[in-house]
């Protein structure tokens, strides 16, 4: 081992490592660069006193050769509070590959013109905080990637050119997910990876106007069944059920 294999931990890294988990110099940990790599390392140098730190050293690069059956986005309505965070934390662990926030007609978490800028810049930078510690903790070696707040059309148009588009609506003539995906079944085992996205509305439902634009988009109404759900709750079971179907869980 050379110095050439050393690095330094960043500070929240190194504060994780030395004053939660409370490791000391020789033991080993997974790190991983998020875009599908990942290294055992051993710590070599620990600082405690005042702000942690620590120095590592790289053993080996370990296979982390993984094959996805599907490309999984979630596109979400922003919802008031903490909603968005956890369902970009329990979305990652699902194995989603990237997040579409997105302001609806009906969304509540809205930013005004004055506090657009800066507001906008800090949340974005939590929410990819968030993903990284999320594919840290379920040992995922790539972190999904969190888009640029956009709106509905630039959604569906998105997900209906890459593949599947499932649009999340309680609407009485909406099909169920399961029976959707029976009559129009995705090729799991295909050579070219599917790509499926689920959008998911806000707090108060959608609009007709957003209704007819999904629909012009040629996105695929889907329901989750009889009862209705937090719009948090939908995008992990939709998101579960077709991690199912792909044979990933």
């Amino acid at each position: 081992m050379t110095s050439d294999n050393e690095f330094d931990l960043d500070a929240d890294n190194a504060k994780k490592l030395v004053k939660v988990l409370r490791m000391t110099p020789g033991e080993t940990f997974v790190a991983f660069n998020g875009a599908g790599r990942e290294w055992e390392c051993a710590l070599t140098e620990i600082s405690g006193d005042g702000k942690a730190r620590a120095r590592a050293a790289i053993i080996e690069e370990l296979d982390t050769t993984m094959v996805r059956r599907v490309h999984l986005s979630i596109a979400q309505s922003i919802p008031k509070g903490d909603k968005m965070e956890f369902v970009l934390q329990k979305g990652t662990e699902l194995g989603a590959t990237d997040f579409w926030p997105f302001d609806s007609d009906r969304s509540i978490s809205r930013l005004s013109p004055d506090e657009e800028a800066e507001r906008a810049t800090t949340r974005a930078q939590r929410w990819r905080r968030i993903v990284e510690g999320a594919s840290s903790q379920c040992g995922r070696a790539d972190v999904p990637i969190v888009h640029a707040i956009a709106d509905l059309g630039t959604v569906l148009s998105t997900g209906t050119a890459q593949g599947h588009c499932f649009f999340l609506d309680e609407g009485e003539d909406a099909l169920s997910l399961r029976e959707t995906l029976k009559q129009t079944p995705i090729e799991w085992d295909a050579q070219v990876q599917p790509r499926a996205m689920i959008v998911v509305g806000p707090e108060g439902g959608w609009t007709e106007r957003e209704r007819e634009e999904a629909d012009r988009y040629g996105a695929q109404s889907v329901s989750l069944g009889s009862r209705i759900l937090r719009t948090e709750t939908a995008a992990l079971v939709a998101a579960t059920i077709l991690s199912w179907e792909a044979g990933e869980l």
